[in-house]
């Protein structure tokens, strides 16, 4: 009974250690890390590189287990003995000394799913299946690598978080069978492409559609289009490019459609499109060209669509692209502009334009010239096709039928803003015309124009300084201005019987002193109002002009324009007698002195306000804002200071996010700190329990060791053991 007892007891004492040795048996069981993305040796498989996979044991048989996060490798015994001398795995405790796995994250946190790629640096890692909760990566000897992820209606290939800088090398993209790689329309999603590739187009060949819009490209390699044979549309609008490499096109024959708008582009390198004869639309509008060269577009037979506007061009000769119909040359620096021979739409406004030419175009229907310096209208005489024409904000200073006498669809004629003194439709109306704008100029005698006002549909004659005006009974106007102009109340009461109330759009407020509120217009009774406007005029330019001038008050261009009005006046009359005034004239020569030093200070502040448009493009390329381009500067700089407040609002809002993150992983990190100093002492008490385990082993073997020795010397024992 007592021998059976001590094998009990013995029994008791291994299984309570938690020992897994194998008694009898030739195994036992050891913990073993398991590799992960290493740079240790590697051996070749398939392409790949295996880090850390070397056979476990030098090469010996081995078979493994998982409990956990903790991986068991069975491995041959060494002279019979159990693993450890018998002693239980690791001391008794458990796995990573009792601290729990991933150190107390959840599991798989920061883990992938198979087969996702995971950037490491420079390098790609494709993710395997775990083993013993740890995560194997085979390294591959190659460079980032995106593939499409899915497409849409418009596009059948889409990349999404594709992020190239300048030092990025070796890109991949697509499938390494590039028969796999045979979408034709090709877009990227939140995405940044600092350098454009070679890679992209050398594995996509069939690509027709390229929109490359918006992707912050600021160079583009030399043979990023060496692979784009089949290419018919590229969009790379919205970028930072500011360098087009020699022949980039050369190898593009069927391009039909390029944007390269909202760029910073400063020239063309000569022969860029000799190799893209079907271009037939491009644009190239905010940027910063200052030169279009004669033969750019020498071999481009077929472009249609020109569109240039918002750079620094002070030259482009359109005429030598005579396949152009649709041209925007607006905002620029141009001093002449020459017409192509079939362009059927041109807007070339906001320029410095005083010369215009080129040859006979019955095509052009619309032609917006509108803030630039012309001073005359005779070469509307080579465009008998016009419907639409705007000559408003320049320096004209009449109008004249003989311009116009070959028109035959003209329907609107814009001439606000100018200088015109003189206005001569009556010789022979425009029969076609419908809308007139002839309003801010200085005309005074208009009333032989009634055969032509009589004709239109809309006429905006106020701000200027009309004294009397007649329409028939027959008129067709619907919209009639009249304010702001230096009215005979008998005229204006004459004009108001044939003329409804309803058809006019516009009234005064207030008026002069010696003037009266008729109709809501300002006028004068006057038995010759003519006569009394001049003698009126003498003594404003003769006496308050002087006495202004003096105090600086005086603008010395209003003072000559009524001048020139009164010389054009008296001209046309020729029955009012009036004596020349050497007094007037001195006067006169002094204030066109004025006006040529104010003329000078004007082109320099014209400059300074060049330079200053060209600052707010600028900043509103860098940024990315739209252009309002019939927005006033002013609130295109207003539109930078916005965005520059929203983006510093949004950076603090950003800052304080991040910073509010990295106080909560500050007292994330201070609490796994003092779970793990409680685990520490928990490890320390479970260490002291394990000495005493051992010492209670020894002296159980040590008891045991007794009992055998009193057994083997006790004759009846072994008796009974026989």
């Amino acid at each position: 009974m007592c021998w059976l007892h001590a094998v009990s007891l013995i029994s008791v004492i291994f299984f309570t250690c938690g020992s897994v040795a194998a008694v009898g048996g030739n195994n036992y069981w050891y913990t073993e890390e398991q590799p992960v993305a290493t740079t240790k040796p590697s051996f070749h498989v398939n392409g790949y590189n295996i880090y850390g996979s070397q056979p476990a044991n030098g090469g010996l048989p081995a078979t493994t287990y998982t409990q956990g996060h903790t991986t068991y490798t069975r491995d041959t015994n060494f002279g019979g003995q159990s693993a450890n001398g018998g002693l239980p795995a690791n001391g008794g405790l458990p796995a990573n000394g009792g601290l729990p796995a991933n150190g107390g994250l959840p599991a798989n946190r920061g883990q992938l799913p198979y087969g996702t790629p995971t950037h490491i640096g420079q390098t790609i890692y494709r993710s395997q299946p775990k083993y013993g909760g740890q995560q194997r990566y085979n390294v591959r000897p190659r460079q980032p690598e995106y593939k499409c992820i899915e497409g849409n209606l418009q596009y059948d290939c889409v990349f999404y978080d594709v992020h190239i800088d300048m030092q990025t090398q070796d890109v991949y993209f697509g499938f390494e069978d590039m028969t796999l790689n045979n979408q034709k329309n090709v877009t990227f999603k939140n995405s940044t492409m600092r350098k454009l590739p070679a890679a992209l187009l050398a594995s996509f060949r069939q690509v027709e559609l390229l929109n490359l819009n918006d992707l912050q490209i600021e160079e583009i390699d030399t043979n990023a289009f060496a692979y784009a044979h089949t290419i018919q549309k590229l969009y790379m609008g919205f970028n930072a490019i500011r360098y087009l490499p020699p022949y980039v096109f050369q190898n593009v024959p069927l391009l039909t459609v390029l944007v390269l708008e909202r760029n910073d582009l400063i020239s063309l390198p000569r022969g860029i499109f000799h190799n893209t004869p079907k271009l037939s639309m491009l644009a190239m509008s905010n940027n910063n060209l200052e030169r279009i060269e004669d033969d750019t577009f020498q071999a481009t037979t077929e472009l249609q669509n020109l569109q240039l506007s918002s750079n620094r061009l002070t030259h482009v000769d359109l005429a030598l692209i005579p396949s152009l119909f649709h041209v925007n040359v607006s905002y620029n620096l141009l001093s002449t502009l020459a017409i192509p021979i079939a362009v059927e739409e041109l807007d070339a406004s906001h320029n410095t334009i005083n010369v215009v030419r080129g040859p006979v175009n019955v095509e052009l229907t619309i032609l917006k010239l509108q803030h630039n310096n012309l001073t005359d209208t005779a070469w509307l005489l080579n465009y008998p096709g016009l419907v639409d024409v705007d000559l408003s904000y320049n320096q004209l200073e009449k109008i004249t039928y003989q311009h116009f006498v070959k028109m035959q669809r003209l329907e609107r004629l814009y001439v606000s803003n100018n200088h015109l003194v003189a206005l001569n439709l009556y010789g022979q109306p425009i029969p076609t015309l419908k809308v007139l704008d002839l309003s801010h100029n200085h005309l005074l005698h208009v009333e032989r124009n009634q055969p032509q006002f009589d004709r239109v549909e809309y006429l905006y004659l106020d701000h200027n300084s009309i004294v009397t005006l007649k329409l028939s009974t027959s008129h067709t106007l619907k919209n009639l201005t009249l304010s702001h102009n230096d009215w005979d109340c008998n005229s204006l009461r004459a004009l108001f019987r044939n003329v409804a109330h309803s058809a006019v759009h516009d009234a005064d407020q207030h008026c002069k002193i010696d003037y009266q509120l008729e109709h809501g217009l300002c006028c004068k009774e006057s038995d010759k109002p003519y006569l009394d406007r001049l003698l009126q005029y003498i003594a404003l330019t003769s006496v308050a002009e002087k006495l202004q001038r003096a105090q600086g008050r005086c603008s010395a261009t209003d003072a000559i324009n009524s001048v020139q009005s009164l010389s054009h006046y008296i001209t046309q009359q020729g029955d009012v007698p009036l004596q020349g005034n050497e007094q007037l004239e001195a006067e006169v020569n002094e204030l066109r002195a004025e006006v040529q030093q104010l003329t000078n200070e004007q082109i320099q502040q014209e400059q300074l306000l060049q330079g200053l448009h060209g600052e707010i493009d600028t900043n509103l390329r860098r940024f990315r804002l739209p252009k309002d381009g019939l927005a006033r500067p002013s609130d295109n700089l207003n539109k930078v200071f916005t965005h520059l407040k929203e983006r510093h609002a949004f950076k603090l809002r950003e800052t304080q996010a991040r910073r509010t993150e990295a106080d909560a992983k500050q007292k994330e990190t201070e609490d796994l700190e003092q779970e793990n100093i409680a685990l520490e002492k928990q490890l320390d008490n479970k260490k002291a329990k394990q000495a005493e385990l051992r010492q209670e082993t020894s002296q159980k073997r040590q008891k045991v060791k007794q009992l055998e020795a009193k057994k083997n010397r006790n004759p009846d024992t072994r008796r009974v053991t026989k």
